[in-house]
């Protein structure tokens, strides 16, 4: 059995509804796994809707406890409307995930590259966004590709790192 995972409230922004509509035609070979609250009315209702019984609801976990669902995961998938950020991008990589997205992430506009480490889906695109699911979901050997490719660039984002990359830009500021 594969799993993919979402982590992040409950709340409309996050695209929940349109990941639920997305995952629909997969099979029960995989398991989804919505982390970070208690579910919506309408989540459950269209969970029931669309017969998808491999499709579970897990509230808000503890560092510990979350890393247990990343480490058991295959793919990470956050169908954001909007996030400034999204540092549960970061943390996905960070656990070997390849990540799906939308282009209204700023962590996703900013680490994936398309079919290198994950894939950017326009906004609201349910059709694109299940056709990159499907995409990794069914071929092992690009979804362990991506997730190889997605811990290389985020092992670039370190403290130390950013903390070169503050120090370059306060000397550069310095000698103007």
């Amino acid at each position: 059995k594969y799993n993919i995972i979402y982590v992040g409230s409950f709340i409309r922004r996050k695209g929940i509804d349109l990941l639920i509509k997305a995952v629909s035609e997969l099979n029960d070979k995989w398991g989804i796994y919505l982390i970070g609250g208690t579910p919506t009315d309408e989540y459950l209702k269209l969970r029931k809707e669309l017969k998808i019984e491999y499709l579970h609801f897990v509230e808000f976990k503890k560092s510990s406890d979350l890393k247990k669902y990343y480490m058991a995961s295959d793919l990470f998938v956050l169908a954001t409307r909007e996030d400034i950020w999204g540092l549960v991008v970061n943390e996905a990589m960070a656990n070997a995930l390849p990540v799906i997205t939308t282009k209204k992430c700023g962590a996703g506009c900013a680490l994936i590259k398309n079919g290198y480490n994950g894939f950017l889906v326009e906004n609201e695109n349910v059709k694109e966004l299940s056709h990159r699911i499907k995409n990794l979901v069914e071929s092992q050997k690009v979804r362990l590709q991506c997730a190889k490719n997605a811990l290389n660039t985020i092992s670039e984002y370190t403290i130390e790192n950013m903390v070169k990359e503050h120090i370059n830009v306060f000397l550069s500021n310095k000698n103007k």
